[in-house]
């Protein structure tokens, strides 16, 4: 049986596993209230990291890219990327799926699988930098604001005129 055919057919076992794995990297508090409920109303980060979990294994059955890979994998490591999470444990979850594979796939079968697996972890870094510099342009541009408008309020910032943009006609 193809590798592909393998994770379909365990759809279901893999992302149960692989779900338990990824709220268990939250303290244990939280990952009781993270596994507890599906709901996206009662639940809004477990339903979210179980979509796109799900997403992210249909597509690995299908033909991807690491944009096709980024975009599933968004939602969780943009939830990830605003709580306290340092870049090695944001994507760490994905490295469970290693271990996981091991249980439903053959050993003919597992080279192959960590070679997607570590596509699906880079993937995954390259979302969490892209969502941390997001972060830090919003933050940077509401301090510059913040500043602006104090400087207003101040009076010490004037609009320039077009003659001071380019320069004294002394010069």
């Amino acid at each position: 049986m193809d590798i592909k055919q393998t994770i379909k057919k365990n759809k279901n076992l893999f992302l149960k596993e692989w779900f338990t794995a990824t709220i268990n990297t939250y303290p244990k508090d939280s990952a009781r209230i993270l596994g507890k409920d599906s709901n996206r109303f009662d639940n809004p980060v477990g339903a979210v990291t179980r979509e796109s979990l799900e997403d992210v294994l249909d597509l690995i059955c299908q033909t991807y890219t690491e944009k096709t890979l980024e975009k599933a994998l968004d939602p969780v490591i943009r939830i990830r990327a605003v709580q306290a999470f340092d870049a090695s444990d944001a994507v760490s979850f994905i490295f469970a799926l290693k271990k996981i594979g091991e249980n439903f796939l053959d050993q003919s079968q597992l080279r192959q699988f960590d070679h997607m697996v570590d596509h699906i972890a880079l993937a995954g870094f390259d979302k969490f930098m892209k969502c941390k510099e997001e972060i830090f342009l919003l933050k940077s541009t509401e301090s510059k604001r913040r500043i602006h408008r104090a400087f207003e309020r101040a009076g010490l910032v004037a609009e320039l005129t077009e003659e001071d943009l380019l320069g004294s006609k002394k010069s």
